[in-house]
């Protein structure tokens, strides 16, 4: 069985070229590499600005050959961007399985409508932000990541177009981090009380919340983007640090007391794996993060109404603060590894194998 791993959303996406994507270590290029570990080769396809083709090798794990096709538009939303090369050549790959990692981003969904579908080639989804889109009820199976996913997903709906999907198709997957590289950093200063992290886009986070937390505590955040300058100029008390390379991110983690997530759509961005990772107890609101996500003993889930006053109060507490930030190191070691994900593969595989002998 050969299997080619899909990325839906094009690199430029996240604010990043071509080579950035090609060589960073994430769980994106772990679990293709854990696929050809055990016996079934894998690639990496993505969309991008320019083609590339290159290969990925990572500790002991086996490298990955990694193919990036251009994309077809140039403007509107990135995330609806196509790619008909990529189309054409996964036409010509005779893959068994493709895995999509998005479930509504555009290349996803043309891959799926135009040829998994009507070929009917194996095709499982890994769940990223939006947990739902009509492909998904033809998915071999679905990678899910928090147990709001789940419940969305296996519930009756008033919405009755949507598919209520069997459990046994659906498989848990960790927001696996490297928490070798992920990890404290005793020679880094707590020099911020709070750290944030992300894309700076407009009506993308609540960056709001981010300027209310300036006005007490020392706040700094990680990312680039284009409401950056405008940012800077506004808000001169906050540390905007730009884009960071991979290599970099947990030095910056580590500056922060706690970590936290502003965003009102995100279930679970990688960061929060990161911080936790870094022993950094991250906090996001209680009405958007669940606790599967953000347990009570490694962390903090808020309200929006009086989120400042809670941050305020765990800063001020040494105590706690220090048991939740070696808590959230011992949760991301014992389930974000980066090995974390090989049980959620071999299911995945499994349920391929079946489709396939149908």
């Amino acid at each position: 069985m050969n299997i080619i791993y899909v990325q839906s959303y094009p690199v430029y996406h996240d604010l990043i070229d071509e080579q950035e994507f090609a060589e960073i270590a994430n769980r994106d290029k772990w679990m293709p590499a854990l696929t050809s570990q055990r016996g079934y080769p894998s690639q990496l396809w993505a969309g991008g600005q320019v083609s590339l083709e290159t290969e990925w090798q990572y500790d002991n794990l086996p490298s990955v050959p990694v193919r990036i096709f251009k994309t077809d538009q140039a403007g509107g939303k990135s995330r609806n961007h196509t790619s008909r090369a990529l189309i054409a050549a996964a036409r010509d790959s005779g893959a068994d399985l493709f895995v999509l990692k998005g479930m509504d981003g555009g290349i996803g969904v043309q891959l799926a409508k135009e040829l998994l579908i009507p070929e009917k080639i194996p095709f499982a989804i890994v769940i990223g932000g939006e947990w739902y889109h009509s492909i998904v009820r033809h998915a071999t199976a679905v990678l899910y990541e928090t147990e709001f996913q789940f419940k969305q997903l296996t519930r009756r709906s008033i919405r009755f177009w949507r598919t209520v999907l069997p459990e046994n198709k659906l498989i848990r997957l960790p927001k696996s981090v490297d928490t070798r590289h992920f990890a404290p950093d005793r020679e880094v200063e707590k020099s911020h009380d709070v750290i944030a992290a992300g894309r700076l886009i407009s009506n993308y986070k609540n960056y709001q919340s981010l300027f209310d937390l300036s006005k007490k505590f020392k706040l700094g955040v990680i990312g680039g983007g284009p409401m950056l300058p405008l940012f800077r100029r506004k808000y001169p008390e906050i540390t905007w640090f730009g884009p960071v390379t991979y290599a970099d991110v947990p030095s910056y983690l580590n500056k922060g007391k706690l970590f936290f997530h502003s965003g009102y759509r995100d279930h679970y961005p990688r960061t929060i794996s990161e911080a936790a990772a870094c022993g950094v107890p991250p906090v996001a609101f209680d009405d958007i993060i669940q606790e599967d996500v953000i347990p009570e003993k490694i962390g903090l889930r808020v309200s929006k109404k009086d989120f400042v006053n809670e941050i305020s109060s765990l800063l001020a507490d040494s105590e706690l603060l220090t048991q939740k930030s070696k808590e959230a190191r011992v949760h991301a070691e014992k389930n974000l590894h980066h090995l974390s994900s090989l049980p959620a593969i071999r299911e995945m595989i499994s349920l391929a194998l079946k489709a396939r002998k149908k």
